[in-house]
């Protein structure tokens, strides 16, 4: 039998969103309710009541490759939840979905409910957590749909974060980038503001400096006028000009990248 209702969490009491009692017969449910959703869900052993906590962005895909024999039978090693589903047999569990929530907070919510039902099967009582596990092919597609679900901001944080540094952002550029995380659109006074930082761009245009690039194997010189510029003339992005540029070292180990003299 299947339940619908609106989540809430009264003590150790949990009133789920959907339930399903047999994950054997009602495997074309499972599959059917959740296409195109994202969520937390919850695997139990009818016998044992021991629970397994898990999230996805692709609730459908997800469950998938849980009636996949294939893909648990690899992850039996490492995954406690693949290795009971194949030892008893989905019959024997019922299969809940927690909570239907935006693919943001997938990690936060995922959390909670480890926090608060303390699942025996999870091998993990950290949501996300990397330290002292062999990730299971689970995790790995977990990893892999949060990846590619990243805003454009996190993507620049986490480039940033990779070179091992954090540029200021100017003013306009923190007006896109807040207003782009809320959701909404610019007001007639942000309009206005990001007029006048256009204007005065003109009116006072920051100094740049060019870029000298020397291959190291032919001895050939080119120059450019920005570190943008460089990173288009080698098909590359400004970023890593900018990594090789601050840390001397030869790019793609072949191109000495240096600013010019005037």
């Amino acid at each position: 039998m299947k339940i619908l209702t609106g989540f809430s969490y009264f003590g150790s009491v949990a009133i789920v969103s959907a339930s399903y009692a047999n994950a054997d017969t009602q495997k074309e449910s499972i599959l059917n309710d959740n296409k195109s959703k994202a969520g937390i869900y919850c695997w139990t052993h009818v016998d044992s009541g021991k629970k397994y906590v898990g999230s996805s962005i692709d609730l459908y895909r997800r469950f998938m490759q849980y009636y996949n024999i294939k893909y648990i039978t690899r992850a039996v090693k490492s995954s406690l939840i693949c290795r009971a589903l194949l030892k008893y047999g989905y019959s024997k569990f019922q299969l809940e979905i927690l909570e239907y929530c935006d693919p943001s907070s997938i990690i936060e919510r995922e959390q909670y409910y480890i926090d608060s039902l303390k699942p025996e099967y999870n091998i993990l009582q950290v949501a996300g957590s990397l330290f002292g596990y062999k990730h299971t092919p689970e995790s790995l597609e977990k990893m892999r749909e949060i990846a590619l679900n990243r805003s454009d901001e996190t993507k620049a944080k986490l480039r940033e974060a990779a070179l091992g540094k954090t540029y200021n952002h100017t003013e306009e550029t923190k007006i896109k980038l807040r207003d782009a995380i809320l959701g909404r659109k610019h007001s007639e006074e942000t309009k206005a503001k990001l007029s006048l930082i256009q204007s005065n761009r003109i009116k006072h245009p920051v100094a740049g400096f060019k870029i000298e690039v020397k291959d190291m194997q032919t001895g050939q010189i080119s120059h450019y006028d920005s570190i943008r510029d460089a990173g288009k003339g080698l098909n590359s992005n400004h970023a890593s000009i900018r990594y090789n540029l601050d840390n001397g070292k030869l790019f793609r180990g072949r191109y000495l990248i240096s600013k010019k003299n005037n």
